[in-house]
């Protein structure tokens, strides 16, 4: 059980190790791993061609190791105890079998189990044994165990050893440690260089170890791999929604990469790559210094074609260079962010190109066809040429309704609206008019056939009323329309034809009463142009025989009925005539002509 408990506890140890090297050295591949054997033992493998720096990689374990919980460490000393656990660190590149760099140093047995880093080791602490068979390792390498790194690596026992003597972390092998005072040159001056030898000796010597002493030399590039930190962390800001001071931070951050690889001097190993960096932020700063630009000038709502251009032509010459970055690159992440947003932006600009250019040709629309509307406004008369006037002025309204807000055209475009409605509105308003002419002028025509219509059946009571629609129809004509003096013709027409009915229909009446009041005496004809009486044959035998008594028999009295008779008769016939206006013509059962009466005769 303790020792499974031990080896939960290596496990912890080792992760929380192991997040801390990413968090501090995110673009190095370490792979951390701890033992437990007497002492607790740490492993830090990286890959081959990797330049790693032992001092820094120890120093990051040395301050986690620090902040772990102290029931996580098996071999931990007491508060009360004056003993100081020893813990050993090793560096070591994958695939080999000894580590290139060590270091050991011990807890202090104080409350807080803080640690020491100076301490004396003896030689019998520099070397580990072969581990006994209950000793703990967690998660062993493909390599060797960690337990017998002690075994196969007597340079780092012996790094060990020199760590009592130096506080500083040593590498294995490491060249940064060799003294400048080794940089003398071998045997004596020759004679010749005895003057000023000294001289050329000693600035020889001194630009050695300036150029020594400049970032790169020896050793880690530590300026390059910032470099590539701060580009890392710079994507890392863009992600989301990125707030101003994170944009800000952003350009600070890529400035100060820019001027760390900057300084890595030519005979540096790294000054390849530091170059192919440095090139690669000059791009992006560029990329940045576009963008920045087309940002500025793209914040003005309304602009011309031409200015709207140069702006999308900034925008793509930002695109461009982050296009470039390649996959590999500790720079991809940052290019991949800011690509999205660019070319989402460069979208907005084309779009906002396309609606400037659409309210350029509508508004040119606009101006080519209010000229055509007013010329056909001006010359309309009938119903048709009104309509086509109303719809050549709502072209030119929707061209200039179509023109969006934040177009160099939108301002012209409302004022133009404004001064055309109250033209499309005039011209709507006639188009009613027309319209409501028209129908009612159509409606009095079809009156007029159906009374013509009535009249030629003798159905004057029929005609009167249809002719009495013709009126009303036309009278519902608004004056200055296409068809208002046709309407005006009709309705003249129709009020003599109406008279001519609403009297054909009194003569009627009357004649019915003369003809057929004391059963029928007589039938008729009514014409334009005269009224014809024809007596029946019944009436002609009671007229001559009234009161039984012929009018032949020379009876004065009965002669006397007869002539009453026939001039009441010829009163009320006389009286039809000059009411109607129409003469009458009187005929006997015979068809001969027996008299005629004519309008206003007998007066």
């Amino acid at each position: 059980m303790e020792t499974g408990m031990q080896q939960e506890n290596l496990r912890q140890i080792g992760r929380r190790l192991q997040e801390q090297l990413r968090l501090h050295l995110p673009l190095l591949p370490l792979r951390v791993q701890c033992a437990l054997k007497e002492n607790l033992m740490v492993l830090v493998q990286h890959p081959p061609g990797i330049e790693v720096e032992p001092a820094q990689v120890f120093g990051i374990l040395q301050q986690a190791l620090a902040d772990i919980p102290a029931d996580w460490l098996p071999d931990r000393p007491s508060p009360s105890s004056n003993q100081n656990s020893l813990i050993k660190l090793y560096l070591r590149v994958a695939g080999q079998a000894k580590p290139c760099a060590a270091h050991a140093f011990r807890f202090s047995s104080t409350a807080n189990f803080s640690f020491k880093s100076e301490v004396p080791l003896s030689s019998e602490d520099a070397t580990v044994a072969e581990p006994a068979a209950d000793a703990t390792i967690a998660e062993p390498t493909e390599d060797r165990p960690l337990a017998q790194l002690d075994e196969i690596a007597p340079s780092a026992s012996a790094a060990l050893s020199r760590s009592e003597r130096k506080p500083e972390l040593v590498a294995v092998g490491d060249r940064s440690a060799i003294s400048p005072g080794r940089l003398r040159a071998k045997g004596n001056p020759q004679p010749w260089l005895a003057a000023g030898g000294g001289l050329v000796a000693a600035v020889l010597v001194g630009g050695s170890l300036y150029a020594l002493t400049r970032p790169c030399v020896w050793g880690i590039c530590q300026p390059l791999q910032t470099a590539q930190i701060l580009a890392q962390q710079s994507a890392q800001l863009l992600q989301g929604n990125p707030s101003e001071q994170a944009e800000q931070q952003t350009r600070q951050h890529l400035t100060e990469a820019r001027r760390l690889v900057s300084e890595i001097p030519p005979w540096s190993r790294s000054y390849g790559e530091a170059q192919g960096v440095q090139q690669l932020l000059d791009q992006i700063l560029s990329a940045e210094s576009k963008a920045e630009m087309a940002t500025r000038k793209g914040q003005v709502t309304a602009q011309s074609v031409a200015d709207w251009q140069a702006v999308e032509s900034l925008w793509r010459e930002a695109i461009a260079p982050l296009e470039s970055v390649a996959q590999t690159s500790p720079l991809y992440p940052y290019a991949q962010q800011r690509l999205t947003a660019y070319r989402a932006n460069l979208k907005w600009i084309e779009q906002r190109i396309v609606a400037e250019q659409e309210a350029r040709k509508r508004l040119l629309i606009a101006k080519q066809t209010v000229g055509l509307a007013e010329a056909r406004q001006n010359t309309a008369k009938e119903l048709q040429d009104w309509q086509i006037a109303q719809s050549t002025w709502l072209v030119t309204m929707n061209a200039l309704q179509q023109i969006p807000e934040g177009t160099t055209s939108y301002t012209e475009a409302q004022q133009l609206m404004q001064n055309y409605q109250p033209k499309l509105v005039a011209v709507r308003d006639r188009v009613t008019q027309e319209q409501l002419a028209t129908k009612a002028y159509t409606q009095a025509v079809q009156s007029e056939q159906q009374a013509k219509a009535w009249q030629q059946k003798n159905q004057w009571s029929q005609a009167a009323a249809s002719w009495q629609s013709v009126l009303n129809y036309a009278g519902q004509v608004p004056e200055e329309t296409s068809v208002s003096s046709q309407a005006q013709t009709l309705a003249a027409n129709a009020a003599s034809a109406l008279k001519q009915a609403q009297t054909v229909v009194k003569v009627r009446d009357d004649l019915d009463r003369i003809c057929f009041a004391s059963g029928k005496i007589c039938d008729y004809t009514i014409q334009n142009d005269v009224i014809k009486v024809k007596f029946v044959s019944a009436y002609e035998r009671r007229a001559r025989t009234i009161g039984g008594i012929s009018y032949f028999s020379r009876d004065y009295e009965t002669m006397y009925k007869i002539d009453q008779h026939f001039a009441s008769l010829a009163k009320a016939l006389q009286t039809v005539s000059t009411n109607s206006g129409i003469p009458i013509q009187v005929y006997n059962s015979d068809n001969q002509v027996l008299g005629a009466f004519v309008p206003g005769g007998g007066q």
